[in-house]
């Protein structure tokens, strides 16, 4: 009885554990997609030749995209300034894929679509 006792509090003690390195992994993995998403997007305001003033993860329903999302991407809003002109807007739909944020084969995608920019000049 003891034997069992020690076990099963074992047993639990690594369970706990692989749970605890599992939330570690995929914290770790949210804030490096985050960054990949982020980096991506002051490369391509950047080429346009403006500076990201603002970028903010949107739910997909208040965005530009609000038909073409699910759960394989991420929505953000970014404001950006150019020589130009004032403030602009920009729709970035990212793909929650860690290793291939510009993936673009919807079997990875689970269904899901592929990486896309709208800017305000776009919108309608």
């Amino acid at each position: 009885m003891i034997i069992k006792s020690k076990l099963t509090r074992w047993m639990a003690i690594i369970i706990v554990s692989l749970l605890g390195i599992v939330a570690v992994v995929l914290v770790i993995g949210l804030n490096t997609l985050k960054k990949q998403h982020e980096e991506e997007i002051k490369t391509v305001i950047s080429k346009k030749g403006g500076i990201v003033l603002k970028i903010e993860r949107v739910e997909p329903e208040t965005s530009a995209f609000k038909n073409d999302f699910n759960k394989s991407n991420v929505i953000y809003r970014i404001i950006y300034k150019n020589n130009v002109d004032s403030e602009l807007l920009a729709w970035y739909r990212g793909i929650n894929v860690p290793n291939d944020i510009h993936g673009k084969n919807p079997a990875t995608l689970v269904g899901g679509f592929e990486e896309k920019w709208i800017f305000q000049s776009e919108l309608k």
